[in-house]
């Protein structure tokens, strides 16, 4: 993925338009995305950034965040949500019904963090070795082999200039 001029983003050299912010009356126009949170303060259920959106940066970060999600990435909190819900999972094995379930566990985990990676631009290239060295990770972790998971916590290194 790569960026072009503003208003576009490129994947597989192919651009994809995304239209330019429109003028703040936009916001004024709720389509049922934007929820009032007071003080001239609207909060967007599709991203969740709380924003301003008289200020200019406040709409360019706005903007910015839907970018990344057309991208590929997810929003912080829903990131985290499915991380915490990957995370109760692995490490409660009454939780572990099925190993079906298990492996969906870590695979929502392991999505979690690659959602952030692609938010930070990671090369697409990336996604078959930081996938198999996060399942690495996660597969440790789940059989609670603390020699795997130093082992393969060091192998994540690599990628936390993505942010994990």
């Amino acid at each position: 993925m790569g960026k072009t001029r503003k208003g576009r983003i490129t994947r597989k050299g192919k651009s994809l338009h995304v239209p330019a912010p429109r003028t703040s009356d936009r916001f004024m126009n709720n389509d049922g995305t934007l929820i009032d949170k007071g003080s001239g303060i609207l909060e967007c259920r599709i991203c969740g950034l709380n924003f301003l959106p008289e200020l200019a940066e406040d709409r360019e970060r706005h903007d910015r965040e839907h970018l990344k999600i057309l991208a590929g990435g997810l929003p912080y909190e829903i990131r985290e949500f499915i991380k915490r819900t990957g995370w109760r999972i692995l490490e409660n094995e009454d939780l572990r019904e099925t190993p079906k379930e298990l492996e969906t566990a870590k695979r929502a985990v392991a999505f979690a963090y690659w959602a952030r990676a692609i938010s930070n631009s990671i090369p697409e290239n990336e996604l078959q070795p930081y996938m198999a060295a996060h399942f690495a990770w996660l597969d440790a972790v789940a059989a609670d082999d603390e020699e795997a998971i130093e082992r393969t916590s060091e192998e994540i290194k690599r990628w936390n200039k993505y942010g994990g």
